[in-house]
């Protein structure tokens, strides 16, 4: 297994696919899997089809972002372009359209992609040697189902799927994703690899519990709203837990997300903000009559190095890593002037790396914000 990593700062579209083929080093067809991750001011279609006429013989697969990750740091307005070589491996990849209205239509595209890679549905033991990545649209609220209708095909819980929700940068609420050369705004990308390498797929929450709960009344999870908590307005309930004014609560909610206990783990759901009339809009859906945990950051580095000794002693011999973060801790890394102390750990651990600043992460079924999902790949 081996892993490049290219980064181009051109803003137009072909010097900056000029750029980063000129940078790759083996040729072009012992590339068994691409992923570009761009700024959404690209022509995302353009820059797709452009990308994927480089590499005709890979599977290419794209996202746009609210920011890139490399060993140059965390950066904007750029593509990192990463590639996968190996020869032993089998990758397929697949465009899911519709993603928030019929996921289900995709059902015989999955499952020929699936079998394409040597997967097979239904199987117990399909985990062991295959696992997805998934690059879904961000505008739509649609992660949950598609992560539903996937696993649906698969009938296996334990296939493990490392997942990222494409993300813009701007005023305009619009993100893209690819499969070689065809784009989406409503769906997701997904790829399939079966390999013989050693891998190991995690998430990393920087958040601990604080021991306060609150108990949703009534909440419209589709449209990802709490509407009564703790038989108060939510706003309220949240402002007093945390001892502050309402006011000062909607300054806060970075540090004081909810963690909501899904088969007996807890996995945070961001609060994306209140409405005048004190409802909690969420960035994951809050079913009713749930339980929520108050969650606190906490010492964020050293998370970081706790999660990269534990990948090296999974995978002691890194060779591909992928990372996908969530655009609030790259602004909380940037807040707390830590952004470069990251990635100066992620270069100790990895030989290089990639990755970009999503709106939501995905780990097998479920659906987080304010995480790090990694994929790592070894010999």
């Amino acid at each position: 297994m081996e892993q490049e990593v290219v980064i181009s700062r051109r803003s137009d579209v072909q010097g900056a696919v000029e750029e980063l083929c000129s940078k790759l080093h083996h040729d072009f067809s012992s590339y068994k899997a691409v992923f570009f991750l761009a700024a959404v001011t690209y022509d995302f279609e353009a820059l797709s089809k452009s990308i994927k006429d480089r590499f005709p013989g890979a599977e290419v697969m794209g996202t746009s972002t609210a920011g890139e990750i490399s060993p140059e740091g965390f950066t904007e307005n750029c593509v990192v372009l990463t590639t996968m070589a190996d020869s032993s491996v089998r990758c397929c990849a697949v465009l899911v359209e519709n993603g928030s209205r019929y996921p289900v239509t995709n059902k015989d595209r999955i499952e020929a992609a699936l079998s394409e890679c040597g997967i097979r549905t239904g199987d117990q033991y399909s985990h062991k040697d295959a696992f997805a990545v998934a690059f879904i649209n961000g505008v739509y609220n649609a992660e949950e189902s598609i992560l539903t209708n996937f696993y649906s095909i698969i009938k296996n819980d334990n296939f493990k799927l490392a997942g990222g929700t494409a993300g813009f940068t701007g005023s305009e609420a619009k993100t893209f994703v690819s499969v070689n050369g065809k784009v989406t705004q409503d769906g997701a990308a997904m790829m399939f690899v079966k390999t013989s390498c050693r891998f190991d797929i995690r998430q990393e929450d920087i958040f601990n519990p604080t021991g306060k709960t609150f108990l949703v009344n009534e909440s419209d999870p589709v449209n990802r709203t709490i509407i009564r908590m703790d038989g108060r307005t939510p706003r309220a309930a949240y402002a007093a837990k945390l001892g502050v004014s309402e006011t000062e609560a909607g300054s806060i909610t970075f540090e004081n997300p909810f963690g909501r206990y899904l088969n007996g783990a807890l996995h945070i759901g961001a609060l994306a903000g209140f409405t005048p009339d004190g409802k909690i809009t969420t960035f994951a859906r809050i079913v009713p009559n749930s339980t929520l945990e108050l969650m606190h950051v906490g010492d964020h580095l050293a998370k970081c190095d706790e999660t990269c000794r534990s990948i090296l002693s999974n995978v002691p011999s890194p060779k591909f890593v992928l990372l996908m973060s969530c655009i609030t801790r790259t602004m909380y890394f940037a807040q707390t002037a830590t952004s470069g102390q990251i990635i100066n750990r992620y270069k100790q651990t990895f030989p290089t790396f990639a990755g970009f600043s999503a709106y939501g992460e995905q780990l097998g079924r479920m659906h987080c914000n304010q995480t790090l999902v990694s994929l790592v790949i070894g010999d």
